[in-house]
C-alpha cells in the first residue's frame, strides 16, 4: 500500500472535511501519524468544546466492554456525534463477541475508532488476536481502514522539516539527516528533540553544531560508534564507547540495550534481502557487511537475554551489558538466569 507525506496529508485533508463512517481502523507500525490522526477525526467529530462530554477512550488490556457499548449506543450530550476510541485493540482478550455484534450494526450517531499496533518497539510483529480479521471485515464494510507504514528516509527528512517549522525553528537537510542519525526513525523521540530544539532556538535556523550541542554529543553517534567497533572486532574499543556513554549518563543501559536491539533487526533486514525500513539504508548496508547472519543474530539473542534480566532482577546493569558485548563479540550466547534469579 503507498504512504509517505503526500498520502498522510491527503487523508488528514479528507479527515478534517465531510462525512465520517460510524466505524475507522488505524493500523499499522507508525503510531506517532496514528494518535495524531485519532486527535485529528476526535476534533472533526464531537469538536474541540465537546471532547469532555463525547469522547471516550479505552485501552484493550483494561477495557469495560459492557459500559463501552453501552456508551457506544448512547446519544451524544449537546452535540450530533460522539465518539469512542479503543487504543491498543491488539491486546484485547476475550470480548470479542459483543463488539464484533456492536460493529454489525453500529449506531449512526457515534463514530467508534480503533488503533492497531502490527509491531512493536523492536521492530517485531504483534500477534493479533483470532478475532482481529471479523472485525476488519466488519470495519470495512461499515467504515474504513487506514493503514500506518513507517516513512521512508526522503519523507522522513521532510516530515522532521515541516515539524521544526511549526514548532518555530528552521533544520536544513544535514542538521535533519544528523538528527535522524541520533534518534533513528522514532518520530516520538524526533518530536521530542524537536520540542527542546523550540525552546532553546525558537524564530531562529539550528546549525549541525548546534543541533549537537541540545541533543548531547555522546548520542549523536553514540550507538552508530558501538556498532562500527563491535563490528571492527575490537572489542576494547567497543567497551571503551559503551563506558563513555554510561558514566556520562548520556544513556541508560536499558535504553542501550533498545537502541542496539533496532539496529541489529535492521541490519538483519539487509543481510536476509528485505527493506531496511527506508532510513539511514547506506548507513545500515556498511554496517551489515561487516557481521555474517549468524553473528547479527547472536547478537540479538544476548540482548534479548540481558533485556530480560534488566527487566526481572537487580543485576548490575552495566556488567549486563558488557557481558552482552564481551559474548557477542566472541561469538557465544550468555546464559538466561532470569528465572532462577527472580524465584530467588
Amino acid at each position: 500500500m503507498k504512504t509517505g507525506i503526500s498520502y498522510y496529508k491527503k487523508v488528514f485533508a479528507e479527515i478534517g472535511s465531510g462525512e465520517h463512517p460510524p466505524l475507522y481502523m488505524l493500523k499499522g507500525e507508525e503510531t506517532f501519524i496514528m494518535e495524531e490522526m485519532a486527535e485529528k477525526l476526535a476534533s472533526a467529530v464531537v469538536g474541540e468544546d465537546a471532547k469532555s462530554f463525547n469522547l471516550d477512550v479505552e485501552y484493550g488490556s483494561e477495557i469495560d466492554m459492557e459500559r463501552f457499548l453501552a456508551a457506544a449506543s448512547s446519544f451524544p450530550f449537546l452535540g450530533d456525534r460522539r465518539m469512542l476510541v479503543l487504543r491498543e485493540a491488539e491486546k484485547l482478550k476475550g470480548k470479542w463477541k459483543q463488539l464484533l455484534e456492536y460493529c454489525a450494526r453500529p449506531s449512526p450517531s457515534t463514530v467508534m475508532v480503533f488503533l492497531v499496533g502490527t509491531h512493536d518497539e523492536t521492530g517485531r510483529k504483534i500477534h493479533q488476536p483470532k478475532d482481529m480479521p471479523a472485525l476488519e471485515k466488519l470495519v470495512r464494510a461499515n467504515g474504513r481502514i487506514i493503514e500506518f507504514q513507517r516513512l521512508n528516509k526522503a519523507d522522513l527528512i521532510k516530515w522532521i522539516t515541516q515539524k521544526a517549522s511549526k514548532s518555530g525553528i528552521k533544520l536544513d537537510q544535514d542538521a535533519a539527516n544528523l538528527l535522524v542519525g541520533s534518534v533513528g526513525d522514532d518520530l516520538y523521540g524526533i518530536q521530542n528533540e524537536i520540542d527542546k530544539l523550540a525552546l532553546v532556538y525558537e524564530g531562529s535556523e539550528v546549525s549541525r553544531d548546534e543541533l549537537a550541542g541540545v541533543i548531547g554529543n555522546y548520542r549523536m553517534n553514540a550507538v552508530f560508534d558501538l556498532v562500527d567497533r563491535a563490528g571492527s572486532g575490537d572489542q576494547g574499543a567497543a567497551l571503551a564507547v559503551l563506558a563513555s556513554i554510561i558514566t556520562t549518563g548520556a544513556e541508560r543501559p536499558p535504553t542501550v540495550v533498545y537502541l542496539l536491539i533496532r539496529h541489529f533487526l535492521a541490519l538483519l533486514k539487509i543481510k536476509t534481502g528485505m527493506k531496511a525500513g527506508g532510513y539511514m539504508h547506506d548507513q545500515y548496508k556498511r554496517k551489515a557487511d561487516r557481521f555474517s547472519t549468524k553473528g547479527i543474530m547472536v547478537w540479538l539473542e544476548n540482548l534479548r537475554v540481558a533485556e530480560k534480566i534488566m527487566k526481572s532482577t537487580s543485576f548490575p546493569e552495566r556488567l549486563l551489558l558488557e557481558s552482552v558485548f564481551i559474548h557477542s563479540t566472541t561469538g557465544r550466547i550468555m546464559d538466561d538466569f532470569s528465572d532462577s534469579a527472580g524465584a530467588a
